[in-house]
Formats: C-alpha cells, structure tokens, sequence
C-alpha cells in the first residue's frame, strides 16, 4: 500500500518528500481543479529534480473544451519532458493525446471522481493504457473490497482523508448571488458554507476561475477501515487537501505513513487510531466520517460527538 498526497505549497511538498510520502500530485491553475499546489512549469522541474524517492504525479483534471486542445497538448508535451511519474486526469483527452504523441514511461491514472463503480470497466481502461484507476465516493465498503479482489492487473485509489467533492458547476454561483442580493462581502477563492434546513449538517461552497465547487461538510476519515482495505490488497491511499492547510497535511501524512509502517508490521492497533483521531481533533475542530464507504448511519464519526462527551464527562 502506498500513500498518495496533494501538498497544500511547495514547500509543503519538500517537507512531504522529506518525510518519505510515497506520491505526491500537483498541478497548474490552467490544467487543475480543486488542486491545493498549483505551481509554474519551472517550480515542477525544481520538485522533480529534488523528489529523493517520492513520485510525482502531475494532476491534469480538468474537462477541456475543444478551443483547450492545442495548449493541453502542449503542457503534456512539456511536462512529460521533467521526469514526472504520471498524469492524474478525467478527460480522455489526455490518454490520447499521450498515445498520438508516443510518450513513454509514464503513468496513466484514471481519476473522474464519480464514474469508477465497477471492475468490468478494467479491462476497457487497460487497452487504453490506463494502469490505475480512483474509484467512486459514492460506493460503499462491501462494492469497494468486490472491486478491489477483482482488479486483476489494474492499481485501485480509494480517498481516505479530505473533504469530498460533491459537484461543480461552470457557472459563477456565488458572484451572482453577490450581485442579486447586493453583498458588499468577497465570496470568491474563500470557503463558506451552506446550510439546508432539512440537514443537520452543513456543506463547503467555493468558487473560484473554474466555477463553484460543493463539498461535504465533513472531513473523511478511514483510520478504522484501513486494516480490511490492507489486508483485500488496496494499491494507493489518498489524502484530499483541498482547502485545509499545510500543519493538517502534514499531520494526517505522518498518521497515514505511520499506519501503512504498522500495518506492514502487524502492530496496527486500535490504540493507535484512538490516539490517532485525538491528534487530528487536537488540530482542527471538524466533523469526520467514514463518507459512504458505511452505509450504516450510526457507523458515522462526528467531532461534535466526542466534544458533547467531553463536555459531559
């Protein structure tokens, strides 16, 4: 099991590589979404020359638009020149332009966010030259372990830490809403949240150069699940960083890195997720869930619980 993280800086992504993080993935402002290290051409040279034994994935994630083509070609004409490890995408585009430009040794990691739910698309993506797949948020722990004993030679990626993405729309939202109702606030590049009656919890609402983003109110977390995902043969955990910090990510780096050490050794213990989840509270006061890989309700994990208890105690 490897472990796969988007810095929040570069710095942050020297201090991961540092810390022996098995991958990494960064991108551009032109080519990324919800991407926490949007860095320069040159600055993902300088990583790459300075990456030790950490992979470098380049994130690509965008869905492109025709008028997008040419310059897209170009940029993967260009990183692929840097040594990188692999390309993270969700337009088919990328597959074929580094099929019609023969690019080699480079991997190709299918991530769409809601599309994989199934093994019997692995063999379509292996012809294709897609060797490692994200799987689904939406799919729940008994379809992910029949997904992952099935895999045959493809590498699975589960999201194990982060907020979840729930949809993007290409429409400003947020400016909109600004103008029609005359707020005075900025409410772009920032992260707010929604509340509907109906929910006892709130969602994350973000908006910035590629349109407006909805998260889950939540934070996810599968300290509790990892053993099970280690021992089926999971390929890749990964830590969304989108909107948190660089002392988070390097926090559930260590965590991650350390349980992949433990699980390696037969010493994960439930000591250490206790310990574990009370070092991530200790940081940051936010709901955490096991997201839908639990289909129980009850199984979920809320901060707010554990503060009640507390406060009770």
């Amino acid at each position: 099991m490897k472990l796969l993280v988007n810095p929040t800086s570069y710095a942050n992504a020297i201090d991961l590589i540092a810390s022996g993080v098995h991958q990494i993935s960064v991108g551009t402002h032109e080519t990324s979404v919800r991407n926490s290290c949007n860095l320069s051409l040159k600055e993902i040279q300088k990583l790459v020359e300075n990456k030790k034994n950490t992979e470098v994935l380049i994130l690509v994630n965008k869905l492109f638009f025709e008028p997008e083509i040419a310059n897209l070609e170009k940029f993967i004409i260009n990183v692929s020149k840097l040594k990188i490890d692999g390309l993270i995408f969700a337009d088919y585009a990328i597959p074929q332009i580094v099929d019609e430009q023969n690019i080699k040794n480079i991997k190709l990691i299918y991530n769409p966010e809601t599309l994989v739910t199934s093994h019997g698309q692995f063999d379509f993506y292996l012809e294709n030259n897609i060797t490692e797949v994200s799987l689904a948020r939406e799919i729940i722990g008994r379809e992910v372990d029949e997904i992952i004993k099935n895999k045959g030679q493809m590498k699975i990626q589960l999201p194990v830490a982060g907020y979840s993405y729930m949809m993007l729309s290409r429409w400003d939202l947020l400016t909109n809403f600004k103008a029609s109702h005359k707020i005075n606030d900025e409410l772009t590049n920032k992260k707010l949240y929604l509340k509907e009656k109906s929910r006892k919890h709130e969602f994350i609402v973000y908006e910035d150069h590629n349109g407006t983003h909805m998260f889950t109110g939540y934070s996810l977390n599968l300290l509790d699940k990892l053993q099970g995902l280690y021992d089926n043969g999971l390929d890749v955990i990964r830590i969304d960083t989108f909107l948190h910090d660089d002392k988070w990510t390097s926090l559930q780096a260590r965590i991650y890195m350390e349980a992949i050490s433990k699980l390696e050794n037969k010493t994960y213990t439930n000591e250490f997720i206790t310990n574990s989840n009370q070092a991530l509270r200790d940081l940051l006061d936010e709901y955490q869930s096991h997201g839908f890989y639990t289909a129980l309700k009850e199984d979920l994990i809320y901060l707010d619980n554990y503060t009640s208890e507390a406060n009770n105690d």
